[in-house]
Protein backbone atom coordinates (compact mmCIF):
# COMPACT_ATOMS: atom_id res chain seq x y z
CA UNK A 1 0.00 0.00 0.00
CA UNK A 2 2.98 2.06 0.45
CA UNK A 3 5.13 3.22 -2.14
CA UNK A 4 8.78 4.17 -2.17
CA UNK A 5 11.25 5.37 -4.31
CA UNK A 6 15.39 5.40 -4.83
CA UNK A 7 15.26 9.41 -4.94
CA UNK A 8 13.14 9.78 -1.48
CA UNK A 9 15.65 7.55 0.61
CA UNK A 10 17.60 8.78 3.10
CA UNK A 11 20.86 7.73 3.79
CA UNK A 12 20.96 7.58 7.56
CA UNK A 13 20.85 4.16 8.75
CA UNK A 14 24.19 4.13 7.23
CA UNK A 15 25.61 7.18 8.85
CA UNK A 16 24.22 5.99 12.37
CA UNK A 17 25.86 2.51 12.11
CA UNK A 18 22.52 0.59 11.67
CA UNK A 19 22.33 -0.77 7.54
CA UNK A 20 19.20 -2.56 8.30
CA UNK A 21 17.01 0.54 8.58
CA UNK A 22 15.94 2.93 5.61
CA UNK A 23 14.75 6.46 6.26
CA UNK A 24 12.86 7.78 3.45
CA UNK A 25 11.71 11.56 2.88
CA UNK A 26 8.41 10.31 1.67
CA UNK A 27 6.26 7.42 0.80
CA UNK A 28 3.13 6.99 -1.86
CA UNK A 29 -0.32 6.08 -0.73
CA UNK A 30 -1.32 3.72 -3.81
CA UNK A 31 -5.02 2.55 -3.07
CA UNK A 32 -7.97 5.28 -1.59
CA UNK A 33 -8.43 2.41 1.67
CA UNK A 34 -8.49 3.31 5.26
CA UNK A 35 -4.93 3.33 7.14
CA UNK A 36 -3.96 3.70 10.68
CA UNK A 37 -1.59 6.18 12.21
CA UNK A 38 -0.66 4.97 15.45
CA UNK A 39 1.26 6.43 18.11
CA UNK A 40 3.31 3.48 19.65
CA UNK A 41 5.56 4.08 22.75
CA UNK A 42 8.83 1.61 23.79
CA UNK A 43 9.83 1.23 27.33
CA UNK A 44 13.77 1.20 27.52
CA UNK A 45 14.85 1.01 31.50
CA UNK A 46 13.26 4.09 33.53
CA UNK A 47 12.83 6.06 29.62
CA UNK A 48 9.60 5.73 27.20
CA UNK A 49 9.90 6.48 23.69
CA UNK A 50 7.57 7.03 21.64
CA UNK A 51 7.25 6.97 17.26
CA UNK A 52 4.63 7.18 15.11
CA UNK A 53 3.90 4.07 12.74
CA UNK A 54 1.94 4.22 9.12
CA UNK A 55 0.05 1.57 9.24
CA UNK A 56 -1.51 0.43 5.82
CA UNK A 57 -4.54 -1.91 6.51
CA UNK A 58 -6.75 -3.46 9.30
CA UNK A 59 -5.08 -7.20 8.89
CA UNK A 60 -1.51 -5.42 9.62
CA UNK A 61 -2.61 -4.02 12.26
CA UNK A 62 -4.53 -6.23 13.98
CA UNK A 63 -0.74 -7.98 13.51
CA UNK A 64 0.40 -4.86 16.06
CA UNK A 65 -1.70 -5.49 18.48
CA UNK A 66 -0.96 -9.19 18.85
CA UNK A 67 3.01 -7.55 19.22
CA UNK A 68 1.78 -5.35 22.38
CA UNK A 69 3.98 -6.37 25.68
CA UNK A 70 5.09 -4.93 28.69
CA UNK A 71 7.93 -2.76 27.18
CA UNK A 72 6.00 -1.99 23.51
CA UNK A 73 2.18 -0.30 23.56
CA UNK A 74 0.03 1.52 21.70
CA UNK A 75 -0.41 5.07 23.34
CA UNK A 76 -3.31 6.15 20.18
CA UNK A 77 -4.49 5.18 17.68
CA UNK A 78 -5.76 7.88 14.51
CA UNK A 79 -8.29 6.27 11.54
CA UNK A 80 -7.45 7.99 8.32
CA UNK A 81 -10.29 7.49 5.63
CA UNK A 82 -10.81 8.16 2.28
CA UNK A 83 -13.64 10.81 1.19
CA UNK A 84 -15.82 7.90 -0.20
CA UNK A 85 -15.93 6.35 3.47
CA UNK A 86 -16.19 9.73 5.57
CA UNK A 87 -18.63 10.96 2.94
CA UNK A 88 -16.75 14.15 2.32
CA UNK A 89 -14.42 14.93 -0.86
CA UNK A 90 -11.07 14.61 1.08
CA UNK A 91 -9.33 12.74 3.17
CA UNK A 92 -10.00 12.68 7.31
CA UNK A 93 -7.98 11.64 10.56
CA UNK A 94 -10.10 10.71 14.08
CA UNK A 95 -9.14 9.30 16.85
CA UNK A 96 -10.13 5.17 16.10
CA UNK A 97 -12.27 3.79 19.29
CA UNK A 98 -13.06 0.33 17.87
CA UNK A 99 -13.07 -1.50 14.67
CA UNK A 100 -15.81 -4.62 14.75
CA UNK A 101 -15.56 -7.03 12.22
CA UNK A 102 -18.98 -8.16 10.80
CA UNK A 103 -20.97 -9.93 8.36
CA UNK A 104 -24.01 -9.44 6.55
CA UNK A 105 -27.32 -11.51 6.71
CA UNK A 106 -26.64 -13.57 4.52
CA UNK A 107 -23.43 -14.95 6.12
CA UNK A 108 -21.58 -14.37 2.76
CA UNK A 109 -19.43 -10.83 3.33
CA UNK A 110 -17.17 -10.17 5.94
CA UNK A 111 -16.26 -6.50 6.52
CA UNK A 112 -14.95 -4.07 9.02
CA UNK A 113 -16.72 -1.48 11.50
CA UNK A 114 -15.10 1.58 12.26
CA UNK A 115 -16.19 3.64 14.94
CA UNK A 116 -14.45 7.18 16.01
CA UNK A 117 -14.53 9.62 18.33
CA UNK A 118 -17.73 11.39 17.78
CA UNK A 119 -19.96 8.64 16.98
CA UNK A 120 -18.49 8.36 13.47
CA UNK A 121 -19.13 4.55 12.42
CA UNK A 122 -17.23 3.84 9.08
CA UNK A 123 -17.54 0.87 6.76
CA UNK A 124 -15.73 0.88 3.34
CA UNK A 125 -19.01 0.07 1.57
CA UNK A 126 -21.06 3.36 1.86
CA UNK A 127 -24.42 1.14 0.29
CA UNK A 128 -24.17 -1.56 3.18
CA UNK A 129 -27.43 -1.57 5.04
CA UNK A 130 -26.25 -1.29 8.66
CA UNK A 131 -29.46 -3.37 10.31
CA UNK A 132 -28.45 -6.20 8.44
CA UNK A 133 -24.89 -6.79 10.14
CA UNK A 134 -24.54 -9.56 12.73
CA UNK A 135 -21.30 -8.48 14.97
CA UNK A 136 -18.59 -11.60 14.72
CA UNK A 137 -15.73 -10.09 16.84
CA UNK A 138 -14.47 -6.84 18.10
CA UNK A 139 -11.26 -6.65 16.42
CA UNK A 140 -9.92 -3.15 18.34
CA UNK A 141 -11.13 -1.59 21.65
CA UNK A 142 -9.55 1.89 22.53
CA UNK A 143 -10.47 1.15 26.61
CA UNK A 144 -8.72 -2.36 26.37
CA UNK A 145 -6.02 -2.07 24.01
CA UNK A 146 -4.41 1.92 24.72
CA UNK A 147 -2.24 2.20 26.86
CA UNK A 148 -0.77 5.76 28.32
Amino acid sequence: MFLTYKVAEIPAGIHLGDENTQHWQYVEQTLHCPWFYVKLARQNGAEIMTSMLLIPSTPAFEQLLREQGNAIWLDDVQLVTPGYMNGSDCWKMGRLLEISEVVDDRGDSCMYVYRLEGEHFYTEDRQLNHSSLRLTRVIFSAAEHLRS
